[in-house]
């Protein structure tokens, strides 16, 4: 209850307002006496939530006919098991401070607005505990609030004790069995603060304790069978080995009706082969579970199930799965999937993917992104988008019955090859062992997580975790980590691809070069929607871009690109571009350009400049995508407006 919730707070040096708990009426008057009138008296209950909605809070008790009063009408409230007194405090900036247990990710402080406020503005921010001192500041930033705390018409403030109040209510549910808890109202003065109510819910809290296994050897087999192999080009058994086909390991597609396919001799069983690194599954899931018991017979390393029907579909599906599961664990067997593309390794062309790669000639380059994705379209997609800029490698877990994301994203966290990582996920196996990693890696993760909104919500016990969603929590968890979320697929490409292809920008101050006024005045506009700046040009800079000007035209950033070129050519774009990135005052630049040149001319001598150059141009016909794959394969990534290359930008700069 309240009066029990402040004293461990105390205990924790959190200021509270005195609260005293008493059961009858005249240790009701001797409370109000002791802390001096007026009063506030108010409701104790374990059962009731909001005191204020079943009119259990007294505000101005002045005397002791009064207190009576109070307290008998208390008293008659349904629930009730006593009252508590404590003094009328003055009036302050009301803020909440909450703590939910989401199952997920554990414990999650939440600071916004107080009061009503908190459920009809829900001007709130959220962070995983344990927090930093810079957490518990840019949580508090992050509010419409804080223009409050900071100073407007007479109100304002303490803003350090803030900080302070938020880093001790972190290490207080560290250090206790602490699950949900609300500190609503808390009244903020320009010197200190008081909380005024509190409720704490203490219970066990989840481990989020998790073996990581060691996959890599999925990427790596020196042999593998496809069970499910077939003559049919338009099976995924047929297409695994024809995507295979370019493998240096030992091949044995599993057929008993074939002599062989492809050109590879097929075999009746697993039975009928040498030793076996990983076994990919692409039958009916119904014979699934007899395979697994061949493959565990077999001292298999691993299998990859490509096959759908199972947790994802049906209640017998779920069986399915769960005994796979069992009979794999049984024997140290490791599985991706099911319902699953599983990995794809350019390196030495092993992989288990079912989409047409070979037969599209698809040639993909081994680059520096690594893939993470829980669908296995969603991993073809970016396949198909980013092919020529190139992987490390790919997973896709599907169902993650056995092999997870924590799993996953350790692998390529300690890829050599691996330097960016994309990651698509709809849920978590462990989410807080996810957010450990993140928050670990010195590599770029860029991450889309669907399923953001929620339908229904269970009932809680406290306004932290009614208001709080998986959404919010995970967002905080990606602030607290550094990664970059993102909401959509093209955000995700788009991002990706400059990390991979770009140095990091130093800064933020951004050089504009667009061939229309158009492009200048919507470069100019996203740059400051997105938090950047426009780079102000050395005198330097500005002489030289002037000699290559008419006369009347007016430099300046964003640089209209067109009158320069009516006078001095189209080859003097590279010259701007050259001047503008020797210029000490830009961090970036995102340039426009005319089609025709990038066709006709050789310029990767500009990845010889050490600062990202973003290219903005549409790709809409033909001779413009054929430009796009020009650039993208020199070293630049290619974006359809200047908006969304102005805002992989800003992304980048959360790994400076």
């Amino acid at each position: 209850m309240e009066h029990e919730s402040k004293e461990l707070l105390e205990k924790h040096g959190i200021k509270t307002a005195r609260c005293i708990f008493v059961q009858d009426e005249n240790e009701a008057i001797k409370a109000a006496k002791s802390i001096g009138f007026p009063v506030v008296m108010k409701v104790a209950s374990r059962e009731i939530l909001h005191k204020s909605d079943v009119g259990g809070v007294i505000l101005n008790v002045n005397n002791e006919s009064e207190a009576k009063k109070a307290f008998n009408k208390l008293m008659s409230i349904e629930d009730v098991e006593g009252v508590n007194v404590q003094p009328m405090l003055k009036k302050g900036i009301e803020i909440i401070i909450g703590v939910t247990h989401d199952e997920q990710f554990g414990s999650v402080l939440m600071f916004g607005l107080g009061g009503i406020f908190v459920e009809v503005l829900k001007d709130v921010s959220f962070r995983l505990i344990p927090l930093t001192k810079q957490d518990a500041e840019e949580m508090i930033k992050e509010t419409k609030g804080y223009r409050l705390l900071e100073g407007c018409r007479e109100c304002k403030g303490d803003v350090n004790a803030l900080i302070e109040l938020i880093l001790k209510v972190s290490d207080v549910v560290e250090n206790e069995s602490i699950l949900e808890m609300d500190l609503n109202p808390v009244f903020v003065y320009e010197k200190g603060y008081v909380v005024a109510d509190a409720r704490i819910v203490v219970g066990n809290k989840k481990s989020f304790k998790e073996k990581i296994g060691d996959i890599s050897f999925f990427f790596n087999p020196k042999s593998v069978a496809i069970i499910g192999a077939s003559r049919d080009p338009r099976s995924p058994g047929h297409t695994i080995v024809e995507n295979l086909l370019s493998y240096k390991g030992k091949i044995y597609p599993i057929n008993p009706k074939a002599e062989e396919i492809l050109g590879l001799k097929c075999y009746p069983s697993l039975g009928d082969v040498d030793s076996i690194d990983v076994a990919i599954i692409a039958v009916p899931s119904k014979n699934v579970v007899e395979i697994v018991n061949e493959c565990a017979e077999k001292n298999v390393k691993g299998i990859i199930v490509i096959s759908g029907g199972f947790a994802e579909g049906w209640e017998y599906g779920s069986e399915l799965e769960r005994e796979i599961v069992e009979i794999a664990k049984s024997k140290g067997i490791r599985i991706i999937g099911p319902n699953t593309m599983g990995v794809l390794n350019p390196e030495n062309g092993f992989t288990s993917f079912f989409s047409p790669i070979t037969r599209m000639n698809l040639k993909t380059k081994l680059g520096n992104i690594g893939v993470l994705s829980q669908s296995g379209a969603f991993a073809n997609f970016l396949l198909f988008s980013l092919h020529h800029i190139g992987f490390s490698k790919i997973i896709s877990i599907g169902n993650k019955c056995d092999v997870d994301e924590v799993e996953s994203l350790n692998y390529l966290l300690n890829d050599k090859k691996t330097e960016v990582i994309a990651v698509y996920l709809e849920g978590f196996t462990n989410g807080r062992a996810f957010y450990e990693l993140m928050k670990k890696s010195n590599k770029p993760i860029v991450v889309l997580k669907s399923g953001r909104t929620k339908a229904g919500k269970k009932s809680a016990l406290t306004h932290t975790a009614s208001i709080s969603t998986s959404d919010d929590v995970f967002k905080a968890a990606c602030k607290q980590a550094k990664v970059v979320k993102v909401r959509d697929y093209d955000e995700l490409v788009d991002v990706v691809k400059a990390l991979s292809l770009l140095p990091l920008p130093k800064g933020d101050r951004i050089a504009v070069i667009q061939p229309s006024g158009a492009e200048c005045v919507m470069s100019a506009d996203a740059v400051e929607e997105n938090g950047l700046r426009l780079a102000e040009y050395s005198d330097k800079t500005l002489e030289r871009l002037v000699e290559l000007s008419p006369e009347w035209h007016t430099i300046s950033n964003p640089l209209d690109l067109y009158p320069i070129i009516e006078k001095s050519g189209d080859k003097a774009f590279f010259e701007i571009l050259e001047i503008v990135a020797n210029d000490d005052n830009v961090d970036a630049i995102v340039t426009g350009a005319f089609i025709s040149l990038l066709l006709k001319q050789d310029f990767r001598w500009l990845k010889k400049i050490e600062k990202p150059i973003l290219f903005t141009f549409k790709d809409d016909l033909e001779m413009f995508r054929q430009a796009k794959m020009k650039v993208e394969n020199l070293g630049f990534p290619v974006y359809s407006t200047p908006e969304r290359a102005i805002r992989a930008l800003k992304h980048m700069l959360i790994f400076v």
